[in-house]
């Protein structure tokens, strides 16, 4: 079995784990990190108990996340939009087509190098 850290305010689909566990070649173990992230820094502790970690993050985390994960893949869950079939009327009288999201895998982020320019 291996342990895989979550950090999202989300459960974890049986769809995701079910892929997560073919990813990982094994069976997993979640520890979920549902809190809101002020800082990475707040998963150091958790690191040492755990093979990889899957995150739902703001790009920008999850590059200053990347030197703290070592040797631990860091993953994330990739999904597809699909039409549901039904339209959404909105309040201004528009309607739009409606769309479900459905799991379509995991990725690795092998490298990940981010250069922002403040525009204020």
């Amino acid at each position: 079995m291996k342990k895989v850290l979550w950090v999202s305010r989300h459960q974890m689909t049986p769809e995701q784990l079910a892929d997560l566990e073919r990813v990982m070649q094994d069976q997993v173990e979640l520890l979920q990190y549902k809190d809101t992230l002020k800082t990475v820094d707040e998963l150091k502790p958790l690191l040492p108990q755990v093979q990889a970690i899957a995150v739902v993050l703001p790009l920008e985390m999850v590059a200053q996340l990347m030197p703290l994960a070592g040797d631990r893949p860091v993953l994330q869950s990739v999904s597809r939009r699909i039409p549901s079939g039904r339209m959404l009327h909105l309040a201004d009288g528009r309607a739009e087509e409606e769309f479900v999201f459905e799991h379509n895998g995991w990725q690795q982020i092998v490298h990940l190098q981010l250069q922002l320019k403040l525009l204020s």
